[in-house]
């Protein structure tokens, strides 16, 4: 039935006094929710399909529900919920500025406002690649570092900057949109409407285009970087270039923000060290040296969990700001 729950029934003690926040990470596709404790710990972790291509009020009532099931019974121990979205989210706010292909019935969408009035507490929402990157830098593989950006390479290409423990969102919440950078090559367009724009070049779904245009079928990411890993010489030079073009948009950011990690997280990063040691190569080649001494470019740590931990520390993290006020 559409809207049924996807958590499994799970006996809470009503007595218990332990305090969580609710994680949770809209994507196009699924979102991903859990409570999360205060050490980033998570309890109860599953996903459950967005329903953003229905209406815009469908995602709404999918966040709703997520709620309602992971507090049911602790409802007194909830501290506060975290909430990270695909596009620009205003950081005072909570409001998604213009629009986001990822969900297509929002347009300069009151996201917080609306949600407090279904959840009656007001959530803290920011950026999903921001919150990823914040649990990345908390608890992943840029824990130690004062300074770090983390890339998710999906279907798209974003980013999340965190200095000094605290996510830089920008002036109103745009920071991080590296993958919009005019770098490209192949002149394909994309649909942020950037002149030369990297991201169809350097993502998931670029590689896809790619793939299909050289009449490698299946032409899916993960397919394209088998059939490069099995010698194929098309899927080769389509990794090689996404590559170069991803390492350009790295030497880029190390250069605006002098980071001592570079995390790579997102779907096209399962391709492991097939992708990450190309990639390493290639990055220092468009760093300055005075940069890349001490520079690391690893894999991400966290898996597709990243969005929902960083969300649930987030509002955490706001406890007595934003997270708990209706």
């Amino acid at each position: 039935m559409r809207g049924a729950s996807c958590y499994p029934a799970v006996p809470v003690n009503e007595a218990s006094n332990q305090r969580y926040a609710v994680g949770l990470d809209l994507g196009g596709t699924d979102l991903k929710a859990a409570r999360v404790l205060a050490d980033g710990r998570l309890e109860d972790f599953g996903k459950r399909p967005s329903r953003v291509a229905e209406s815009a009020e469908a995602p709404l009532e999918v966040i709703a529900d997520a709620v309602n099931q992971l507090t049911r019974g602790r409802r007194a121990g909830l501290i506060g919920i975290g909430l990270g979205s695909p596009g620009v989210i205003h950081p005072e706010t909570g409001a998604l500025m213009g629009g986001t292909p990822h969900i297509p019935h929002w347009e300069a969408f009151p996201l917080r406002e609306r949600l407090a009035a279904r959840l009656g507490v007001t959530p803290a929402v920011a950026n999903d690649a921001n919150l990823a990157a914040f649990a990345e830098h908390r608890l992943g593989a840029a824990r130690g570092a004062r300074v770090s950006i983390t890339l998710t390479v999906g279907t798209g290409i974003g980013a999340g900057i965190v200095i000094d423990g605290a996510i830089v969102p920008g002036a109103w919440g745009g920071a991080g949109e590296i993958g919009h950078l005019p770098l490209g090559r192949s002149g394909m367009p994309c649909r942020c409407g950037v002149p030369d724009c990297v991201e169809p070049d350097a993502s998931g779904s670029g590689i896809a285009a790619h793939a299909r245009a050289a009449g490698i079928d299946p032409c899916e990411a993960r397919d394209v970087f088998s059939a490069a890993a099995a010698g194929d010489p098309r899927a080769c030079t389509i990794v090689e270039a996404m590559v170069d073009r991803l390492a350009a948009t790295i030497g880029a950011a190390v250069s605006l923000i002098n980071p001592e990690v570079v995390v790579v997280g997102g779907g096209v990063s399962q391709a492991g060290e097939f992708l990450m040691a190309p990639l390493r190569v290639a990055a220092a080649r468009y760093t300055l040296a005075t940069h890349r001494q001490g520079l690391r470019v690893v894999a991400a740590a966290l898996g597709e969990r990243a969005g929902t931990v960083g969300a649930g520390l987030y509002a955490w993290g706001v406890v007595g700001t934003t997270a708990g006020r209706a």
